[in-house]
């Protein structure tokens, strides 16, 4: 579809193990549909590259993608997670209100090293380095939330709150909402 210049997706449902980083978890079987039906959607627009999270269930998410537009995914650091290594999974309604904060406190570094704005910026770095239009990039809730919410000028919270796994977000090339596919 014309306009499209960039693909923001957020990955998969992965399986959750609580005894392990969340940073190795791979998609659970319902995750994996998910995506599937994403990349459907997606071919729609032809899109030119797909990158990647390295973590298993970004980078399935996208190779789910790159194999039905019949693309290879590279895998690029720059599309991890905003950086809070000392805020664990727990409860889901633990975690809830721990992310809860990083998002009232986006420019100090809430359970880890990173601000959430410094995330934004790491990804708008990122995304930068990359040709292809469209453009997918596979990554992760926190730090799309907080890019988009800061692109799109809404609240990044509530936003995070709306997502789904997987979900997609189409730009054009001047940053303006195209769609949403989830």
């Amino acid at each position: 579809m014309a306009g499209a210049a960039l693909i923001l997706v957020r990955h998969g449902r992965p399986a959750i193990d609580p005894a392990t980083p969340s940073t190795t978890w791979p998609l659970c079987p319902e995750g994996r549909e998910g995506c599937t039906k994403l990349a459907e959607r997606v071919a729609a627009y032809a899109p030119t590259a797909v990158i990647s999270s390295p973590e298993p269930k970004a980078l399935q998410t996208a190779r789910i993608i790159g194999d039905r537009v019949g693309l290879a995914v590279e895998t690029d650091a720059g599309l991890h997670e905003h950086k809070r290594q000392q805020l664990s999974f727990g409860s889901e309604q633990a975690f809830r209100e721990r992310i809860a904060a990083v998002f009232d406190k986006p420019s100090e570094p809430v359970g880890g090293v990173e601000t959430a704005h410094a995330a934004a910026e790491r990804l708008a770095a990122t995304l930068a380095r990359h040709e292809g239009a469209p453009l997918v990039a596979v990554t992760h809730g926190t730090i799309l939330s907080v890019y988009l919410g800061e692109k799109l000028n809404c609240d990044a919270h509530d936003l995070w709150r709306s997502l789904h796994m997987p979900d997609a977000f189409v730009l054009d090339a001047d940053g303006r909402l195209i769609e949403r596919i989830s």
